[in-house]
């Protein structure tokens, strides 16, 4: 059971990801919270062998995130393409030169999906098919998501660089 103990800088990972999903102090501590004591559950009973514990947190988080809200309708879904062709040339998102309070603005404007797909892409540097499985998202769902990011970081990068110049 000691291998299974999550550590200071796990449970910090883990309440960064809660406030990136929940955009709440309060509410991230609550997500938190909960996910511990069911992880902490499962792990008492001993009927289940946790491989991966930081990631079986991160998905009772998510999953509580989405119950909890969805009622209120704040998990809103966007339609898509499957055919459309996507610009997936190798910029990295990372190289923007962003302002923090455009960073804060453009947080504010993207969806929960939209966030929860940035942080494992370009936070946590999942690649394309390892975001896509913990997400449990189709990878051209993901693909034109990380598409309509890129412009709308660009779109904002733009006038800063005619600016500069």
């Amino acid at each position: 059971m000691s291998d299974q103990v999550l550590g200071d800088s796990q449970l910090q990972s883990l309440y960064q990801y809660a406030m990136v999903l929940s955009q709440h102090r309060d509410d991230a501590y609550d997500l938190l919270q909960s996910a511990i004591e069911s992880y902490l559950v499962t792990v008492k009973r001993g009927n289940e062998v946790i491989e991966c514990p930081l990631a079986y947190v991160r998905a009772l988080i998510r999953n509580r995130y989405i119950d909890h809200y969805r009622y209120r309708q704040r998990w809103q879904s966007e339609t898509f393409e499957e055919l459309a062709l996507y610009d997936i040339s190798p910029i990295n998102i990372e190289k923007l030169v962003i302002d923090a309070n455009e960073i804060k603005d453009l947080w504010a404007q993207l969806s929960v999906e939209d966030r929860d797909i940035l942080y494992h892409w370009a936070v946590l540097g999942y690649s394309t098919d390892e975001a896509c499985e913990l997400l449990e998202m189709p990878r051209g769902t993901f693909l034109s998501r990380i598409h309509r990011l890129r412009k709308r970081c660009k779109s904002i990068n733009e006038p800063l660089s005619r600016v500069q110049e």
